[in-house]
Parts: structure tokens; C-alpha cells; sequence
């Protein structure tokens, strides 16, 4: 059942051209990702499907009802049934009080609670704990409806999306699959434009080098002896000028097809980051960080309480919990050198937090993040590139600049800046998906120790050493890999009992085969039989 159908929509601003689509359709049961760098486009996009935005030209059609879940706009939402508000975990305060997770949530129970055939969502999930994101995820795979959604979260868009939309540079290009799938036909992309280019290369130094060979060989001809008569030195020279004529001829017909093939560019790559430890003030103690019976409160009600144990040097630790049980409040604990929290004495703490407090609004990006490390300029470049800050705008005065400009200068002065352990609260927010996996390598890189909060499920999948886990008002630190080892024996415990199942089944179908008469109920177990098969195939793979 079709949805919505656009043609030929674009929208520019000024001179530039925003967006430019040939066409969209959006069909029952679609569940699309919309991914793109930020500033490329993707909400004026989703503005303009949405009727929200008047395209310049081209038309957009919507077959049914249809619910917007905006960004950053305070929408004049309708009361949302209780049921939806237990669900959802909704506040009965009005909307100017209510924090950015409930104003989020409420948008999100509105729009589910909807007649909506249709939902679009701009970054539906960027104020939401991991267990709103968990809840999100379950509602939109229930959904009876399509769905589109802008997102910066990997594994909402993996777990999620059938479909692909990639913004960039006005174009607008169409992957099937989730954002695992995108990725890859995205490198197959980039090895097949490798290759193409190998061979270019290939191709024009054989016809150059051939087109040299014969070049040489024309200027190579002998002119006419001296010793030969007339006669015969005419036909020297003639038989000589017809070679050098061919020879020449056919240099022009190689240049001309030097000329005719078609130029392939060389895929950007980028080299790995590596810090230079001479810039790096080691820790070598065994433990940079110790925490002892650490307990927490606001106004009078408990946070988290028996925090107790130690953070080894190099350690990538995620703090995670539910939004308001002081993930960032340890944090700050830690940087003001709370009581019972106790640090190495080579300890240095940078601490990068969204007030952005340490940059100097009338100073240069560059300028901002020299003046408090201690690595050499073409480094601090290459970094600054490394997150889409490049050339020019380094020089780009901070007043300048915009929401995720910012962050990523503030993320690049703490850790390039001289410290060696680092706090990062929310540092993936405002970042779009190329800008997060960047920061994701350099973090890794990064030679120090990293204590960071986010909701970023993937973010914390791919850096995270450890983690302490605040719930039920206590707080815990957990291996990583010990957490990944117990998930692996639960899921393999599960498939060995799912297969003793399918096991059993399989006999008792054996065995009601072996009697029956019916045509039609011998057929119904034949597939029983096949489907079994195929899911004890599935499982032991």
C-alpha cells in the first residue's frame, strides 16, 4: 500500500542547492533511515515530505494520515491517554517543565498513539536513555504503518531499518538494507572505484609508454647517407618519411586515446591516527583512579551509593544507567576530586561536558585547542581534519560556529589538551554517524585513560574496556569481555535447548508419518518436517 510519492522535489537556499530528489515512495511496512552528514540536508528533507516545507519545485503526495516527531521544536502536543503515559513513563507537568527525556518521550507517545499511517522522526532518540531507545525500537517494529526516521544511532538504525537513505551533496542515494548493509555496499563501492581506478592508471601508463616507444623510434630514422646516389636517396628519404609519418600518426591516435578514457579519481584514505608519547604524560602506577564507599545526592534523594573500586591506566570506561541516576554527577565528582574518590599523582583531567565552557568564543578553532596542548600544529590538523574540520575553517572564530562545530573543537582541545585522563559527557550528541565513527577512532587511539557517559549503544560497544553500571541507587564496575563471555554461554545455553526441541519435534513428526493415511495431513507434515530441518540448520550455524 503506498503511502507517499514525491517527484522531482527540490529546495535551495540562496545559491545553494539543498536537496535534489527524481523521486521517493514510502509503502506500508517500510521502515527507512535517513543517514547524512550534518548540514547536508536531511530534516529539510523530511520538512518537506512531511508538508512542512514548501518544496521550490516538484510535489509531494501523502495517502494517509501522517505524525511528525520533530528534532528541537516544542510541538503543541494533544493529552495523550494514561495508558500511553504509564508507557512511556510521561509526567503530568506541562511541557515547559518537564526535562528534554519527558519532552522526547511525550512526542514519541503522542505520535504512537496517533491514527498515523505514516511517522517521520527527526532524531527521535537523541534525549532518550538506552532503555527509551529499547523501548522506541520495540514500538517501531510493531508499528502498523511506515516509518522514517533521521538518526545518528547505528544500532537503532541496524536493528530497525529495511532501507537506506544517504544525503549528501544535494544527491539523495537508495540502500537496501540496515546500516550494516549500507556500510558494506558503501566499501564495496569504494573497492570497486579502487580498482577502476587501478586499471585507468594502468591503462594510460601502457598507452603513454607505448606512444614514448614509438616517439623515440620516429626520431630514431636515419637520415640519407652520404654515400648513396641520388636515386637511391630519394627512395631512402621516402621510405623514411612514410615510417616516421606512420610512427608519428600513430603517437597522435595513442595521445588521442589517452585523451578518451575515462578519468577515475583515487578513493580518499585516511592514514591511522597516532599519538606521539613524547607529547603524553604517562601514568605508571597501577591504578589512576580509586573509589571508596563513593555515594552521591541531590537535595535529599540518594543517587547511587557503595561505589567501590579501581580504574587501571588506558582503561575505556563507559558509565551507563537510566537519564537521572548521576551518571554526569560522578563526573563532576571525579573532576572536583570528590572524597573518596582518590587519583595517581601524575593525574591530569581534562573534562569535556555540552556547556562547552572551555572555548574562547573570540578565538580561532586552531587557536582554542593550541593553546592548551602540547602536540605540534600538522598533528592537531590532522585530527581536527579527522572529525570534518578542515583547510580554512580551522580559522573560523568559535562565535562562528555552529552547534556540532562546536562540540567537535571542544572534544579535540580536551583530548589533545595536556591531561591524561579524560571525562566525556554525551560527547557523541550533535554528531552526525561519519563525525561519531571518527572520533570513535581517534578516542581509541587515544593513549590515556577515558570515562565517558553515553547513550550510544554502539559508541560504548566499540570503545569500551569496562563499564560501571549505576542502577537500583548502586553502582558497579563490569568487564567488558566477562559481560560478552556470559552472553555468549546464555545465547549458546538457549540454541542447545532450542535445538533439544527441535529434536523432539522432528522424532514425534517422524513418528506421526509412519501412520498416517491422510494425502492432505501427510503433506502438512512433510513441511513441518522441512521447516524443522531448516531451523535446526539455521541454529547450529
Amino acid at each position: 500500500m503506498l503511502l507517499l510519492e514525491a517527484n522531482k522535489i527540490e529546495k535551495s537556499y540562496g545559491d545553494r542547492l539543498v536537496i535534489k530528489v527524481e523521486q521517493l515512495r514510502v509503502y506500508h511496512g517500510d521502515r527507512i533511515g535517513i543517514v547524512g552528514k550534518n548540514g547536508e540536508g536531511k530534516s529539510t528533507l523530511l520538512k518537506m515530505l512531511v508538508n512542512e516545507l514548501e518544496p521550490d519545485q516538484g510535489t509531494v503526495q501523502l495517502f494517509g494520515p501522517v505524525t511528525f516527531i520533530p528534532q528541537l521544536e516544542i510541538l503543541e502536543m494533544d493529552e495523550i491517554g494514561t495508558k500511553e503515559r504509564n508507557h512511556w513513563g510521561v509526567p503530568l507537568e506541562k511541557g515547559d517543565l518537564l526535562s528534554g527525556g519527558e519532552v522526547t518521550r511525550k512526542k514519541i507517545a503522542t505520535a504512537f498513539s496517533s491514527d498515523a499511517m505514516l511517522i517521520f522522526a527527526d532524531e527521535p532518540t537523541s534525549h532518550l536513555d538506552v532503555q527509551g531507545i529499547e523501548q522506541f525500537e520495540k514500538e517501531v517494529k510493531e508499528f502498523d504503518g511506515g516509518i522514517v526516521i533521521i538518526s545518528h544511532d547505528q544500532e537503532l538504525l541496524n536493528q530497525v531499518c529495511k532501507t537506506i537513505w544517504e544525503v549528501d551533496n544535494g544527491a539523495l542515494t537508495i540502500f537496501e538494507g540496515n546500516y550494516s548493509d549500507y556500510l558494506a555496499q558503501k566499501q564495496q563501492m569504494k573497492e570497486r572505484q579502487l580498482y577502476e581506478y587501478e586499471q585507468y592508471i594502468k591503462e594510460k601508463q601502457r598507452l603513454e609508454q607505448a606512444a614514448i616507444e614509438r616517439s623515440q623510434k620516429s626520431k630514431s630514422l636515419k637520415k640519407t647517407p652520404s654515400r648513396m646516389g641520388n636515386s637511391e636517396a630519394r627512395l631512402h628519404k621516402r621510405s623514411v618519411g612514410k615510417q616516421k609519418a606512420k610512427l608519428d600518426k600513430g603517437v597522435k591516435a595513442i595521445q588521442s586515446r589517452i585523451n578518451q578514457l575515462e578519468k577515475k579519481e583515487k578513493p580518499k584514505t585516511e592514514a591511522d591516527i597516532i599519538f606521539d608519547l613524547n607529547f603524553f604524560k604517562q601514568i605508571h602506577n597501577k591504578t589512576v583512579l580509586s573509589f571508596q564507599n563513593v555515594s552521591a545526592k541531590v537535595s535529599n534523594r540518594l543517587l547511587f551509593s557503595e561505589l567501590n573500586t579501581s580504574i587501571k591506566p588506558g582503561s575505556k570506561i563507559a558509565v551507563t544507567g537510566k537519564n537521572g541516576v548521576g551518571k554526569s554527577t560522578l563526573l563532576k565528582m571525579i573532576s572536583s576530586g570528590h572524597k573518596g574518590i582518590s587519583m595517581a599523582k601524575p593525574v591530569t583531567i581534562g573534562f569535556f561536558h555540552q556547556q562547552l565552557e572551555n572555548l574562547d568564543e573570540n578565538k580561532t578553532i586552531l587557536e582554542n585547542v593550541k593553546e592548551t596542548s602540547n602536540y605540534e600544529e600538522h598533528f592537531i590538523r590532522t585530527v581536527l581534519s579527522r572529525l570534518l574540520i578542515k583547510r580554512e575553517e580551522i580559522h573560523k572564530k568559535v562565535y562562528q560556529l555552529s552547534g556540532g562545530e562546536r562540540v567537535k573543537t571542544a572534544l579535540v582541545k580536551v583530548f589533545l589538551g595536556d591531561y591524561n585522563v579524560l571525562l566525556l559527557d554525551e560527547p557523541t550528541n550533535y554528531l552526525d554517524l561519519q563525525t561519531k565513527e571518527a572520533l570513535q577512532k581517534v578516542l581509541k587511539a587515544y593513549p590515556g585513560t577515558i570515562i565517558f557517559v553515553t547513550h550510544d549503544r554502539h559508541f560504548i560497544n566499540e570503545l569500551a574496556t569496562h563499564v560501571i553500571v549505576i542502577e537500583k541507587n548502586r553502582g558497579c564496575l563490569k568487564d567488558i569481555e566477562k559481560i560478552v563471555k556470559i552472553e555468549k554461554t546464555i545465547t549458546k545455553q538457549a540454541e542447545e535447548t532450542d535445538l533439544l526441541v527441535i529434536e523432539m519435534e522432528l522424532t514425534e513428526t517422524i513418528s506421526k508419518l509412519s501412520f498416517v493415511s491422510s494425502e492432505e495431513e501427510k503433506q502438512l507434515l512433510e513441511e513441518k518436517y522441512k521447516d524443522l530441518l531448516m531451523k535446526k540448520k539455521r541454529l547450529r550455524a
